[in-house]
């Protein structure tokens, strides 16, 4: 049984619309669905879904600091929860409390009224729906409200994502459907690399010799290191820079933006200094 195949080209998952539009309650997630997908899938395709989902989402925000901060840390708590399985709530868990908060009427505008201080059909509060937004948000409050409405895009694309490759790998199964859909298998295409839209460093192409990086960027080389650069771009990718004379970084995995970026330090071709000391430390520690 194969993983979900993905494709950038595919309107009904990245849709070309300029702005993202949350205004139509979702329908739940299959939870039996999601455990049979849950079982025969690994991190590298959860991961390259989280990337991808995220790379399109903060493109609509670019200019909006705050939401695009906010919505990495949504993207980061996901991917611990679907990939690292680090958090105190299991993936199945958190299917459950999204499906609560995507399948909410009117969740943008009662998000949008919260942080203005309405108290009308509050979810932090009513009894249905109060765990789920507690365990992903945090406790009533004004601060909560704030970073709910900064954070309920993140939330909702990939829940909406998720669901419609989650629909089409049932209907593919159950129906024996033997069109295959073109994209790419997250779990081992290795000429999977992201579009513009989605790819995490700004600056990488623009020549800049200073990483634009921000906490989710970090957070998947950190958790992938050394191989972090490989997830992101696909191996082919990498092997053909390195055959035109990129180095990666000996302790990050990170990529150079132009040969020879990264100096040798003490035998090892390092990114940073950070990267330095921590190589070091990681060997006297041994």
């Amino acid at each position: 049984m194969s993983l979900p195949v993905v494709s950038m080209e595919d309107a009904e998952l990245f849709s070309k619309n300029k702005s993202l539009d949350i205004s139509k309650p979702l329908k739940p997630l299959s939870i039996e669905e999601f455990e049979k997908l849950a079982k025969i899938s690994n991190d590298l395709w959860w991961s390259r879904l989280v990337i991808s989902v995220r790379g399109f989402t903060v493109n609509h925000f670019k200019n909006e600091d705050e939401r695009l901060f906010s919505t990495d840390d949504a993207f980061i708590i996901i991917h611990k929860v679907f990939v690292e399985k680090k958090h105190e709530f299991s993936p199945k868990e958190f299917v459950e409390f999204l499906n609560l908060i995507t399948s909410l009427p009117n969740l943008d505008l009662i998000l949008t009224r919260l942080e203005s201080g309405s108290s009308d059909s509050n979810p932090f509060t009513i009894s249905t729906t109060s765990v789920a937004f507690t365990s992903v948000f945090g406790q009533p409050n004004p601060a909560t409200y704030h970073i709910a409405n900064l954070q309920k895009h993140a939330y909702y694309t990939f829940t909406n994502i998720l669901g419609i490759l989650l629909s089409r790998w049932s209907a593919e199964n159950n129906e024996a459907i033997t069109t295959k859909r073109k994209g790419i298998r997250f779990d081992k295409d290795p000429e999977w690399q992201p579009d513009d839209r989605v790819v995490l460093f700004e600056e990488f192409y623009q020549g800049n010799r200073t990483w634009v990086l921000t906490d989710f960027d970090r957070h998947i080389i950190s958790f992938w290191r050394p191989k972090g650069t490989h997830v992101i771009f696909g191996d082919r990718h990498i092997e053909k820079k390195k055959r035109s004379g990129f180095n990666l970084c000996d302790y990050c995995g990170m990529l150079e933006q132009i040969p020879d970026q990264f100096k040798l330090m003490e035998r090892y071709r390092l990114c940073s200094s950070e990267c330095l000391q921590a190589l070091f430390s990681s060997i006297n520690s041994k």
